[in-house]
């Protein structure tokens, strides 16, 4: 164990050194982690043996992360189409990247390594970059999510049958039937002995932190016993843990604790293992980068828009599935070791994930941009004939409606007052479930993003009364506000700071989440369509609601009176 002390102190060091750049400015860590890490990898810092260690470890506990954070309540509505494109992902990207290791003049075994490299994702970047999307409960946040643990279920499966010490169907067999039995095991913890296990806590926060540890440790040890990779052992024991308890606050503090200490850990230590790469790690890394960075996402976006979803829907879903998988990353580690796969080939799966969880956080943050030149070169042109047929839009113009966008519980709520008021109302929502439920009840309704052209041809803002979002999405918000109408515009946010700058941009009434009540909300709604109310009286009463609301929070002194004044006038 102590050996193991120096290179942790240099790993941390450092890591600590490029937290305070992260912090100071808008960088996302992980790429200055991986690049913390190629300096240590050219100073020879680490001893390498040692190196393969750290990087195990931390990928062990971050799939545990991963699999205590998944709640497979949140993405239950989604689980089935998710399934088909994650299995169409696998089996295409895959097969095109078993040929191409083939080409390379690999063997069949290592082959499936480069196939599975090129074909798995990763949960831990992909759920890091779309946090916000699965925190909202945005459809793309709820597909990434679920996509990416159903790969990990696929990618249990082949690290057992890869792992495997000898290739015959006995061996395949047993090893698969260990990976069962801990899933399986994973499985009962979670439903029957992990609620008995927090009522016995007496709601201790020790008891219960040390009772998720004590189980990740069982399971390690279980795996090791077993002869399957820890990374499995690690995703089981993250799957026992259900978050939906009342005092989680322990478990989730430990939780977020642990994830930012393996973190740091894992992605240093895999930028510290590229090294010079020759003619032919360089071809088969930029193949897999291509693959990963172009190929995935477009395979993965064409089989959501054949499960019905909405062109950029499809894209942003796809655009947080474009990096290696940390699975892929431990099945190299392990053929490494144990002379499966060549040095070569090792070398150019960990470049091509150090480039890949790079270029993820640019393909995220510019998502939007990306998703408007693939629409603009027509990639998705027959979709949008598709979607639009399904559209149900009166042959005669709208007039005097309102428009409203997405159709979960606030947005049934909305229509229905509307109706009360006998007011034409068109429904916008790009979720295909929720849109066949709006579909039966209401005559007017638009599948798509609001975020596309043709949805805001097909809902004719300019001659609506009212338009109105219901999920605090800021990008959506933007661009309601971007439309040419003199209809009045009501938006959702999640947190104060934003709705004041909604309001700012234009915006009639902003309702944060959380904050304003669902009946004060059909309430205030009510009165603007009912004209008991005019427009000018609803913005300076939500000035007012949240200056309210800023000055209680203590940050009044950041944002000023000023700034609401200005906003009145």
């Amino acid at each position: 164990m102590s050996e193991l002390v120096e290179p942790l102190a240099i790993v941390f060091m450092t890591a600590a050194l490029t937290l305070l750049v992260a912090t100071r400015y808008p960088i996302p860590a992980v790429p200055l982690y991986i690049l913390v890490g190629l300096g240590i990898g050219v100073g020879d810092l680490i001893d390498p043996g040692t190196t393969l260690e750290l990087a195990q470890l931390g990928i062990a506990f971050l799939v545990f992360a991963f699999g205590v954070s998944a709640e497979p309540s949140r993405f239950r509505s989604v689980a089935r189409d998710s399934e088909h494109v994650a299995a169409v992902q696998v089996l295409v990207v895959g097969g095109i990247g078993f040929g191409i290791g083939l080409l390379f003049g690999l063997d069949p075994i290592p082959a499936a390594y480069f196939a599975v490299a090129a074909a798995l994702s990763s949960s831990l970047v992909g759920r890091e970059l779309a946090e916000g999307e699965i925190r909202l409960n945005l459809i793309h946040g709820r597909l990434t999510e679920s996509i990416h643990f159903v790969q990990d279920l696929f990618a249990v499966g082949i690290i057992l049958i890869l792992g495997t010490a000898t290739f015959t169907l006995d061996g395949v067999a047993l090893q698969l039937g260990y990976g069962v039995l801990l899933l399986a095991g994973a499985i009962l913890i979670r439903v029957y002995l992990f609620g008995l296990f927090v009522r016995l806590s007496g709601d201790s926060d020790e008891l219960i932190m040390l009772t998720g540890i004590g189980i990740l440790i069982g399971f390690l040890a279980l795996a090791e016993l077993l002869g399957v990779s820890i990374v499995v052992g690690a995703f089981a024991a993250g799957i026992s843990i259900t978050q939906e308890f009342e005092h989680n606050l322990a478990l989730l503090s430990a939780l977020e604790s642990i994830e930012n200490f393996f973190t740091a850990i894992f992605f240093v230590t895999l930028g510290s293992l590229v090294v010079a790469p020759t003619v032919t790690v360089l071809a088969m890394a930029g193949t897999l980068v291509v693959g990963i960075v172009i190929v995935k996402p477009l395979v993965t976006a064409w089989a959501l828009i054949y499960q019905g979803y909405d062109p950029r829907t499809a894209a942003l879903t796809s655009f947080s599935l474009d990096q290696i998988s940390e699975f892929a990353l431990i099945l190299a580690i392990s053929g490494l070791l144990v002379g499966a796969i060549p040095q070569s080939l090792f070398d150019a799966i960990i470049l091509a994930a150090a480039a890949t969880m790079v270029t993820s956080s640019v393909t995220y943050t510019y998502e939007d941009r990306f998703y408007r030149v693939l629409d603009r070169i027509g990639t998705f042109g027959s979709a949008r004939e598709r979607t639009r047929a399904r559209s149900s839009i009166p042959d005669q113009p709208l007039e005097d409606h309102v428009v409203v966008v997405g159709y979960g519980k606030l947005g049934s709520s909305i229509v229905s007052i509307c109706r009360q008021l006998d007011k034409p109302v068109v429904v916008v929502e790009s979720d295909p479930d929720r849109f066949e439920l709006a579909r039966e009840f209401h005559e007017t309704c638009v599948f798509g993003d609001a975020m596309n052209d043709d949805v805001k041809a097909l809902v004719a803002p300019d001659r609506a009364d009212l338009v109105v979002s219901t999920a605090p999405d800021r990008p959506v918000s933007d661009r309601l506000l971007s439309w040419e109408t003199d209809a009045d515009v009501i938006l959702r946010a999640d947190d104060t700071e934003t709705a004041i700058e909604l309001v700012d941009a234009g915006a009639t009434y902003v309702n944060v989440t959380d904050f304003l009540a669902s009946e004060q909300f059909g309430r205030t709604l009510a009165e603007l369509i009912g004209a008991d109310a005019s427009p000018e009286e609803l913005r300076r009463e939500n000035y007012r609601s949240l200056r309210e609301r800023v000055s209680d929070s203590g940050i009044v002194g950041q944002i000023g009176p000023e700034g609401f004044d200005s906003g009145l006038k």
